[in-house]
């Protein structure tokens, strides 16, 4: 009778103590998956990055434009004559990168020193009309289709970027 009690007791105060949570479902996506929709594949750096004059919102989230333009090591998939592209993606206006349940969006930080190995990437892209490309993954959740790879050493022949 008195595990009957507790049992009953514990069962009507659990809800109490458990908070509502709000979550946004985010697609999962396989590297295959990513290879397979995408029309470029790529490892590259970053070379430089401009905002542009677009803003608008996303999952509620102010965001601003940005053209990243990167340096091409590798074609893994797509265009092999691609020397360099740029990347349409975007930001918030205070550089936030992570908001939860907000959409996760991707920064890079081109390295202006030549002696310094640069961050290098694998992408994921598609070809947008303009030329640009864009994340397969979609703006919403850029950081899918962008994987940064360390370890690598140069992803470029030092000798060739003198």
């Amino acid at each position: 009778m008195k595990t009957l009690r507790l049992l009953a007791a514990t069962i009507l105060l659990l809800p109490g103590f458990t908070g509502v949570t709000g979550a946004r479902a985010v697609a999962t996506w396989s590297y295959q998956e990513l290879f397979e929709k995408s029309d470029v594949v790529v490892i590259a750096y970053p070379t430089a990055t401009n905002d542009t004059k677009e803003q608008i919102g996303i999952i509620g989230q102010q965001a601003m434009g940005v053209e990243t333009r990167f340096a091409v090591s590798v074609v893994l998939k797509g265009d092999k004559t691609l020397k360099d592209f740029i990347l349409h993606h975007y930001r918030t206006p205070d550089d936030v990168m992570h908001v939860p349940n907000g959409p996760t969006f991707v920064s890079f930080a081109p390295v202006k020193d030549p002696t310094i190995p640069p961050h290098t990437f694998i992408l994921f892209l598609v070809k947008e009309a303009d030329g640009r490309y864009a994340p397969v993954a979609g703006q919403t959740d850029s950081g899918l289709s962008v994987r940064e790879l360390t370890g690598v050493g140069y992803a470029v022949d030092p000798a060739a970027a003198k």
